[in-house]
């Protein structure tokens, strides 16, 4: 039987991250006899979207209380996933998280892991610079929280261990499918590039395709399509700047935000890089330039705070985010479709959070009552 001539149970559009976590949970959380397809409009694991690359931060050094609940479940999920795939993917590093006093952000941190019981330490700038003194400069009235359970997801083996899992339960993927019509219905028509297909449950998780998908089916939703690049930077002593020595830092200041990831991926330097960006019309158009001076701005952060560390990056890369105005992502069911569910806006920080949006989103589609609050992030709240 042709796939065109199935209707499959289920199916996830777009395999990023959080389409790849949808569709291995709805897969292992059903019986063999359930069809699930996951769609991929270019090749798998590559690097046009948000999912790419080597690595993102894990925390629950978070300012939203809601987002710090949830990665309780998260680190336990990602457990499982190492487990089940047999493939290493987090690493513990600590994190600490620095600003300037009195700055509600850096306050929105400790009151956000006060509430949720979270171990952490609230320090000065100066008893941090005492802590790490061979890699910190911090100005010494800086308010700083450290958090120990923060470290590395291993985002593309992530990624591909989610689809392995996922086709080992008895999923199908198809890459190279570019969706061009989407007629919802009790049975939901997906047109691609190449075949058609049909299935009588659909997830939408296309990252910064999803505006214009999504306006197909009557929604036209606030999300902004930002280009930002990574750097990696080259220090004197690499080994004092290894995950051995060094934690996972956060920068939140009113007026800039930036991150750094310790040496770990690329052998020799540390990953230090801006939560901006600028915005773009269309993810078609990520590789038009226009992002010039993240680069100074973050050369400027790096030479402020650390110690010893190149002043030009060795390495940068390119990557997308797509941001809601709250920052918080969209999880819901679309309002006209209920077997249509909705994944989108993760607004930069979605990567640690998967495996509870991956499950999230298979309860939404199901009609299952999920298991956290979903009022952060309803539709609604825009429309």
């Amino acid at each position: 039987m042709e796939e065109q001539d199935v209707v499959f149970d289920f199916t996830v559009l777009g395999a990023g991250v959080e389409g790849s976590s949808t569709a291995y949970n709805l897969v292992a959380s059903n019986s063999k006899a359930a069809k699930v397809l996951l769609l991929e409009q270019f090749q798998l694991l590559h690097n046009r979207g948000s999912s790419h690359g080597p690595s993102r931060i894990t925390r629950r050094a978070y300012i939203q209380p809601h987002l710090a609940k949830m990665m309780d479940e998260a680190y336990q999920l990602w457990e499982t996933i190492e487990g089940k795939s047999g493939v290493k993917l987090y690493q513990e590093t600590g994190i600490l998280v620095f600003g300037v006093r009195d700055n509600p952000l850096v306050d929105s941190v400790v009151n956000s892991m006060e509430v949720n019981d979270i171990p952490h330490e609230v320090m000065s700038g100066r008893e941090a610079n005492q802590r790490y003194p061979d890699q910190l400069k911090l100005p010494d009235d800086y308010k700083c929280v450290y958090e120990g359970s923060g470290g590395i997801i291993l985002a593309a083996k992530a990624l591909a261990a989610f689809q392995k899992l996922f086709v080992a339960e008895g999923g199908v993927i198809r890459d190279n499918h570019k969706v061009t019509e989407i007629q919802p219905g009790p049975v939901i028509t997906l047109v691609t590039s190449k075949a058609t297909f049909r299935t009588r449950h659909l997830v939408i998780t296309a990252g910064g395709w999803s505006k214009d998908i999504l306006s197909t089916l009557g929604l036209d939703l606030p999300l902004k399509v930002v280009r930002t690049e990574v750097y990696y930077w080259t220090p004197k002593d690499p080994d004092k700047f290894s995950y051995r020595e060094f934690p996972c830092v956060i920068e939140y200041n009113v007026d800039s935000h930036f991150y750094g990831v310790p040496e770990y991926e690329y052998p020799g330097m540390f990953k230090f890089c801006p939560f901006s960006g600028v915005d773009i019309p269309s993810p078609e158009q990520r590789d038009r330039g226009g992002v010039a001076q993240l680069k100074d701005q973050v050369s400027t952060c790096v030479q402020k705070y650390l110690k010893g560390v190149s002043s030009e990056p060795s390495i940068y890369e390119g990557c997308i985010f797509t941001m809601t105005p709250d920052e918080d992502p969209i999880l819901d069911t679309h309002p006209s479709y209920p077997n249509i569910a909705i994944g989108a806006g993760f607004s930069g920080h979605g990567f640690k959070l998967s495996p509870v949006v991956g499950k999230l989103l298979s309860q939404l589609v199901q009609g299952i009552p999920p298991s956290f609050d979903m009022e952060p992030f309803k539709i609604k709240r825009f429309i």
